[in-house]
């Protein structure tokens, strides 16, 4: 993983604000305790919209990596396909989405709703929600829903039309449910419980 990134152009709009107040309480106010707690909130929310530089542990085409950082809830084969379900929190690390495979982007979706938690059960029909499809160079489909918890800032959707490559942003959500549909025949590589890095974490192989 590198040690360079870059902060997501979607949160310059709540940066330059919150530094911006922060900046000028601190030259006004002698209130320590104030200037304490806005000096952590600006760092807060500079860390959510930061983008680190990250290299993935397997780039071979038939690679799928981890989305975002968070920890593998569950990983179920269905007639579609297998489900692999990440739960992300404020806590987890960086708020990028990213690609999980390299591909054609052939269908982007957002769905307007509610902000409940991510562990009640009506927070997956209820709650703003997105999905993108990327078609990969064999044909094979990969599909990803992103669904926001309680403490999400949105859901901005950041993949472009066209062609991406796996570990470009996709999305920012800070805390909320990402669930990837893979085809059937990939090799899983990854557990119910394992903490998972986006754009670094290898899910599974064999997608092409």
């Amino acid at each position: 993983m590198g040690t360079n990134g870059t902060f997501m152009k979607i949160g310059w709009r709540y940066i330059v604000p919150v530094w911006g107040v922060t900046l000028f309480v601190l030259v006004f106010s002698d209130e320590v305790l104030l200037n304490l707690l806005l000096i952590a909130a600006s760092f807060l929310v500079a860390y959510l919209f930061y983008m680190p530089e990250r290299t993935a542990a397997e780039t071979s085409e038939g690679a799928v990596i981890s989305p975002v950082d968070g920890t593998v809830l569950s990983v179920d084969k269905r007639e579609e396909g297998t489900s692999v379900i990440i739960g992300k929190s404020i806590f987890d690390g960086s708020s990028a989405v990213r690609a999980p495979v390299s591909g054609e982007i052939f269908e982007k979706r957002r769905v307007h709703g509610l902000f409940i938690p991510s562990a009640d059960r009506l927070a997956p029909r209820l709650n703003e929600n997105g999905s993108i499809g990327w078609r990969m160079r064999g044909g094979e489909v990969v599909k990803m829903r992103i669904v926001c918890g309680l403490y999400a800032f949105g859901l901005p959707m950041l993949a472009p039309e066209g062609v991406q490559e796996a570990g470009d942003p996709a999305a920012h959500l800070t805390d909320g449910i990402v669930e990837l549909l893979l085809p059937g025949s990939v090799k899983i590589e990854t557990a119910p419980g394992d903490r998972v890095v986006g754009g670094f974490s290898l899910l599974a192989h064999g997608a092409s």
